[in-house]
């Protein structure tokens, strides 16, 4: 059997209901409800995009770690770490006697602590970052060394040294922790 034929009257009745729901003629109780909800999205958008501006002003107001590989003119590696608001009187400057640096040969190389990044540096691998409040924490290896800074204090080869502008440190290769306490347990940096 085959469907029955619409007949024209019935044709035009079914367009007609066809071009009511193509016209935009909503009632007005689905007016009110579809302006209802288009303030609600634009009012959560708004807060939405705030609190997020808000959250990462806070985050980034203290600014971040400005590190700074170079070489002295006798070739011996240099590692500045400055950060804008702890150290007002001037980087601190960590050398490597007796180590070579072959990353650094067009000038100084500068790396901006500001979100995570774990790619190694000119002068060894990054252990661990953590960005979430800044400065946050970076700990790094250099020539077998490690760095560690924290807002609170500097730490070097896991000890501690306390912040000053105009530090000048030099770390000499028969100082260098065992290779045992610089290997990576279960994924954590359990440095210090």
């Amino acid at each position: 059997m085959s469907a029955p034929a619409l007949t024209t009257p019935e044709l035009l009745q079914e367009a007609g209901h066809l071009s009511n729901l193509v016209s935009n003629d909503f009632s007005p109780d689905a007016e009110r409800t579809l302006k209802k909800f288009f303030g609600i999205f634009i009012a959560t958008l708004f807060l939405y995009v705030t609190i997020y501006g808000g959250c990462e002003a806070y985050r980034v107001r203290n600014g971040a770690w400005h590190l700074t590989f170079d070489k002295q003119p006798d070739g011996t590696p240099v590692l500045r770490i400055d950060h804008p608001r702890l150290l007002t009187g001037g980087p601190v400057s960590i050398r490597f006697p007796g180590e070579n640096a072959p990353r650094v040969t067009n000038g100084p190389i500068t790396y901006i602590y500001s979100r995570p990044d774990t790619n190694s540096t000119p002068f060894g691998p990054v252990y661990f970052v953590d960005t979430t409040q800044l400065p946050g924490t970076v700990a790094l290896g250099a020539f077998g060394h490690v760095v560690e800074m924290v807002p609170r204090t500097l730490f070097v080869d896991f000890r501690e040294v306390a912040w000053g502008s105009e530090t000048n440190m030099t770390l000499l290769p028969e100082g260098k922790p065992s290779p045992e306490r610089l290997k990576v347990k279960n994924q954590q940096w359990n440095g210090r």
